[in-house]
């Protein structure tokens, strides 16, 4: 019968009867020997028995699971859906299970497209199940455009499998840090190629400062030498300089003389009482013109003499063995200095390319104070990058090896997960929970099978068809619980969970919302 969402939101519900019932069928499924002949290994009944104590713990998605699967304790259907509704949207619209009776083939295989399809393009996350991984090409096709799909458990390495998605993740995570994995790489090794061109800078810089010391001490040594060298060969230069010395100032002398008289010459002429003085002083004022254009005439031939003369001590001065030996150290010295500075600022363009891509280069002169602001930034940053650098390499290496660490963050963003019943209680699923569980050929399901899937899914539509035989020889289980089954066990409830699917169990309980034909 059907009860309130309240009820079966109540997680205080326990039925341990059935609980232990239903690890009792797993028990007598391995002693009965696995259904249709297939392989029952150790892993599934692991997670037979984990979806069990989730269910007896009250720990699935589906809070009246538990309710539902013992009493068959179906939520009420919401206002809006009716019984005349189509199956397809019942289906998506009950709040727990829906059981779909469809024959195999193409109405199976067609309402099952169309459920998953219409709970993708709602955004739900949708797990696929059956007995063994069903085909998802079919679905992929009619799912909406950038839905992701992931088959889980068997073939996983074929198309659409968790280790080939896996590899297809890891190939594009490869590629796209690519290009940061080449810009680190020269900051790895011992010594790498950075730490290379930056003891180059430094190297370099150090040669500069010394080569500039050297030259500075050499143009010190230059000069010296060319002040000893005109003390030793400027004996004419210097008495041609005292007699241009006096040659100027006998002509100022006398151009002083022509001034003086001409302010008198002006005076006597201007006053009445004074003209007598006029003659006189005209006839001073012409001689001393005369004797001012002899003295300046001599001035300038004296200049005339001091300037060749010293031209003459400045080629003697060049030309002379120890002036040009002191010349070209110094000359040498600031070649030096030059080279030193060209092999630092080469130097410098390689560890800013480098730099590109890693981390910002400052701005620099080719100076030798910027030069040095660059040496410091990337001393400071050589071990952050080189760390970095083998970090990244260590990563990519472990992300290009084949790994299962990457296989429960696929399954937890894919949209539809494709697996079989028990593979959905792998490890890898962890506390994984899906919005909505479609299990195909559910007629082919036991209970304890279908649970691992069931405990993961907050609904369910189940797929099968009705009328197929039981899914063990009733007879054949009789006999075993006759036999076997422990006191206080109720046999009935334990032969039905060993014969009969999860699909006839919930559909002979399921109220008429909650059922319907393939087409109707």
């Amino acid at each position: 019968m059907a009860s309130t969402l309240v009820d079966l939101e109540d997680r205080s519900y326990r039925n341990e009867g059935f609980c232990a019932a239903l690890e009792l069928a797993v028990a007598a499924g391995r002693e009965l020997g696995p259904i249709d002949g297939a392989a029952d290994p150790g892993p599934a009944d692991r997670s037979r028995r984990e979806a069990i104590r989730r269910l007896r713990a009250g720990a699935t998605a589906n809070p009246g699971l538990l309710a539902l699967l013992a009493e068959g304790r179906f939520a009420d259907l919401p206002a809006a859906a009716t019984v005349e509704d189509a199956a397809v949207r019942r289906a998506l619209a009950v709040p727990d299970l829906f059981c779909l009776a469809a024959p195999p083939g193409a109405a199976h295989t067609l309402a099952l497209l169309e459920i998953v399809r219409a709970a993708a393009q709602r955004g739900e996350r949708v797990l696929l199940a059956a007995p063994v991984a069903p085909p998802v090409d079919a679905i992929v096709a009619r799912l909406p455009e950038g839905a992701a799909v992931v088959r889980a458990g068997h073939d996983p390495e074929g198309p659409g499998g968790i280790v080939t998605v896996a590899a297809g993740v890891q190939r594009r995570v490869l590629a796209r840090s690519q290009a940061a994995a080449r810009s680190l790489e020269p900051w790895l090794g011992e010594p790498s190629p950075a730490m290379g061109w930056l003891r180059r800078l430094t190297t370099a810089l150090t040669e500069a400062a010394e080569a500039r010391e050297r030259a500075g001490r050499a143009a010190a040594h230059r000069e010296l030498t060319v002040r000893e060298a005109r003390g030793r060969l400027g004996a004419d230069v210097r008495a041609r300089a005292r007699a241009r010395d006096a040659a100027e100032r006998a002509a100022a002398t006398a151009e002083g003389e022509v001034e003086r008289l001409t302010s008198a010459l002006r005076r006597a002429e201007g006053s009445r009482l004074r003209r007598w003085r006029a003659d006189r002083l005209r006839r001073e004022l012409s001689e001393a013109v005369r004797r001012a254009g002899a003295a300046r005439a001599a001035f300038l031939q004296t200049r005339a003499g001091y300037e060749e003369s010293a031209r003459r001590l400045d080629r003697e001065v060049e030309q002379d063995g120890v002036v040009r030996a002191a010349a070209d150290r110094a000359a040498f010295a600031d070649v030096a200095a030059l080279r030193a500075l060209e092999s630092a600022e080469r130097s410098a363009h390689h560890l800013t390319r480098l730099l590109s891509g890693v981390s910002e280069a400052p701005p620099w002169d080719a100076d030798p104070a910027g030069l040095s602001a660059l040496a410091e930034h990337c001393q400071a940053m050589e071990p952050v990058l080189r760390g970095r650098a083998g970090l990244l390499r260590e990563w990519r290496q472990r992300a290009a090896r084949p790994t299962r660490q990457l296989h429960a963050e696929l399954l937890r963003y894919a949209d539809v997960v494709s697996t079989s019943c028990l593979d959905a209680g792998r490890p890898e699923y962890g506390d994984l929970d899906f919005d909505l569980l479609v299990l195909a050929d559910a007629a082919r399901v036991p209970v304890p099978d279908a649970l691992a899937a069931l405990v993961r899914a907050r609904r369910a539509v189940l797929l099968g068809e009705t009328g197929r035989p039981p899914l063990r020889d009733p007879a054949v289980v009789r006999a075993w619980v006759a036999t076997r089954c422990p006191s206080g066990a109720d046999p009935e409830e334990l032969t039905g969970l060993l014969t009969a699917s999860v699909f006839e169990r919930i559909a002979v309980r399921a109220p008429e919302g909650n059922r319907a034909e393939a087409g109707r």
